[in-house]
């Protein structure tokens, strides 16, 4: 398929069960990679894949001009009072006039989950040896090692790793998660956000956070949730199918399959709606032209402002009444 070879993948990873037909003939509405994309889901365990999948060596193809690379945005005083208060509130250093703030501002949901998410729920009390997998250009590294975190990273981009090493001055791997070997039990924490969906063996990359996780040691997992509010309104046209690089999609079942095939010991599952209105913009704008003029974060017409917040509002408050919220989040254990 114009130089990615690609094989085809019938049955469910999962299950073994033959895959029905989500979608068909999908195109690359980011990047613009050549081909057409089938997304087969298994009727078992809900667990959505494409098909055909490019082969592991050459999934680098599709990552051209990716946003693991991209430039460092203002962040408003207000903005950064909100989230600086919600983190003193979770451990981290801070005034008592912060922790009192953070522990008031807590109470509005939405800014709590948005602050807990950005440091993958990791409170301030537990600071240790973090690694995060998939870690792009480093910016969540950079911020996990001002708060406290000895912070390492894995990133197969060459260039977003050469960003990481010279803006942030951090300790980043070049490679897969499996290309790297670290010893066995060398991490308090490890992390991947947006990760899982990219890997072509989820089970065996989760099995290899567990190898390297100390007793009692933390893994945080994100990804996006294929049975959200978002993929029912948006169908096809929805942003987290991304073919051809999301290999998966999963469904709350699914992705708690992997976790538990993994050997990981799951203490927290749930959706979250943070991203909803981001989703929704982007969604609109595949709906309308087909692709994301300006890429993912290209700038947004005040209706789509606010019509997002208004889905946003709407997402928050659906969000307890079942898995629909725009993300899949679990933590685990050894």
């Amino acid at each position: 398929m114009n130089g990615i070879r690609v094989q085809e993948v019938r049955s469910c990873p999962l299950c073994g069960d033959e895959g029905t037909t989500l979608y068909r003939d999908l195109k690359d509405r980011l990047l613009g990679a050549p081909g057409t994309w089938t997304l087969l889901r298994c009727p078992e365990c809900g667990l959505v894949w494409l098909n055909p999948r490019p082969v592991a060596e050459d999934l680098w193809k599709l990552y051209e001009g990716y946003f693991t690379r991209g430039s460092v945005g203002r962040v408003s005083g207000l903005r950064r009072l909100v989230e600086s208060s919600i983190l003193a509130s979770m451990g981290y250093d801070g005034s008592q006039l912060k922790r009192v703030l953070g522990t008031a501002l807590s109470w509005i949901g939405p800014l709590k989950e948005a602050v807990e998410l950005s440091v993958m729920t990791l409170d301030g009390r537990m600071r240790g040896k973090l690694l995060d997998v998939g870690c792009g250009d480093g910016r969540f590294l950079a911020k996990m090692r001002d708060l406290g975190w000895e912070v390492t990273g894995v990133e197969p981009d060459g260039l977003a790793v050469e960003v990481a090493r010279e803006r942030f001055g951090l300790d980043v791997h070049r490679g897969t998660l499996e290309d790297i070997r670290f010893p066995e039990r060398t991490f308090d924490v490890v992390t991947m956000n947006h990760v899982i969906e990219h890997v072509p063996d989820p089970v065996g990359t989760l099995e290899e956070c567990l190898r390297v996780l100390k007793p009692g040691g933390r893994l945080v997992v994100t990804t996006p949730n294929v049975e959200s509010l978002g993929h029912r309104l948006f169908g096809k046209r929805w942003f987290h199918l991304d073919p051809p690089r999301h290999l998966y999609l999963f469904s709350a079942r699914s992705l708690l399959m992997c976790a538990e095939r993994a050997g990981l010991r799951v203490t927290g599952f749930w959706t979250s709606a943070r991203s909803a209105r981001w989703m929704w913009a982007v969604s609109w704008a595949i709906r309308w032209y087909g692709t994301l003029p300006g890429g993912p974060f290209g700038r947004r017409s005040l209706w789509l402002r606010l019509s997002g917040l208004a889905f946003h509002a709407a997402e928050c408050s659906l969000v307890w009444t079942g898995y629909i919220g725009e993300e899949l989040v679990f933590t685990a254990t050894r």
